[in-house]
């Protein structure tokens, strides 16, 4: 009987050798490469287990599935999570630049992550790309520290969790290439400011477009408003700082770009169902 091949290699026929290849040692351990390819026109065959794609530079590129009607499109900053057993074609006119982690073991597939087949999706989250940024940059260290990419790893994986846990509220994009470009103008300059005053207008005068045409084209990438974007990212920073530095609950508000502590507390509470402080307990006590 045909031995059928390891997801490394299955990979490996399709991209070519990565140019960082390294074992990361997390729970479950998952290996991460370093990809950099011209595809042009590919058919991906059905993929043998679930593989994460952090697209990181080069070019655009667009997917669709065997099962779906339409194309989704990918741009670097983007986290596109790819299920087993399914088919998809990829266009993808130049370079793309990426990082794919995927598990070395298939019978240690963490159980939360989808099994049956179903559409890849492609979605925003900083905090994925930033830590797969961060392993490349940590397994190519002249001396590696193993227990640093190990915490990267765990973290990596709980960020993933964590989205696949709330598929429904997930940001998934959806549009053309310019709305794509334009959402991710928007969210880049979110991340960036989340300390200073943040309205609609600042980052529709940042895009170089009218608020009308921002809030309409990032609702349609994204599912949610600029204003309702703006405030999930805030409360994400400060639940961040009250788990892992000991600010005061003021300094953090004015931290993430609260008018004040007041108004801080009452959008957390609506937020989380928990005060700040009760939340930061809630993580001590864990």
């Amino acid at each position: 009987m045909r031995t059928p091949p390891s997801t490394g290699s299955f990979f490996r026929r399709i991209l070519g050798h990565p140019d960082v290849a390294v074992r990361i040692p997390a729970s479950p351990p998952f290996v991460l490469e370093r990809h950099r390819a011209m595809l042009e026109v590919a058919t991906i065959p059905p993929l043998p287990a679930p593989a994460l794609f952090v697209h990181t530079g080069g070019k655009p590129f667009s997917y669709r599935s065997s099962s779906a009607v339409s194309r989704h499109s990918s741009l670097p900053g983007l986290v596109t999570l790819a299920p087993a057993g399914v088919r998809a074609d990829i266009v993808l006119r130049g370079v793309g630049e990426g990082m794919l982690v995927y598990f070395e073991d298939d019978r240690r597939i963490p159980a939360w992550l989808p099994t049956r087949p179903r559409e890849p999706v492609t979605f925003l989250d900083n905090v994925i790309v930033t830590l797969a940024q961060q392993m490349a940059i940590a397994a190519t260290a002249p001396r590696r520290d193993e227990a640093y990419l190990g915490t990267l790893g765990n973290a990596l994986l709980a960020q993933l969790h964590h989205v696949v846990a709330r598929q429904a509220q997930a940001v998934t994009l959806r549009g053309s290439r310019s709305a794509l470009l334009l959402a991710r103008v928007a969210v880049q300059h979110v991340h960036a400011n989340l300390g200073s005053p943040l309205t609609v207008r600042d980052l529709a005068c940042h895009a170089g477009v009218g608020v009308t045409h921002l809030s309409q084209t990032f609702r349609e990438v994204t599912g949610t408003s600029p204003h309702r974007y703006i405030l999930r990212a805030r409360i994400e920073r400060a639940r961040e700082l009250l788990r892992m530095t000991s600010l005061s609950i003021g300094e953090i508000a004015d931290a993430v770009g609260f008018a004040g502590q007041s108004h801080f507390c009452t959008a957390f509470g609506r937020e989380s169902g928990l005060t700040p402080s009760a939340y930061r307990r809630s993580c001590r006590n864990a």
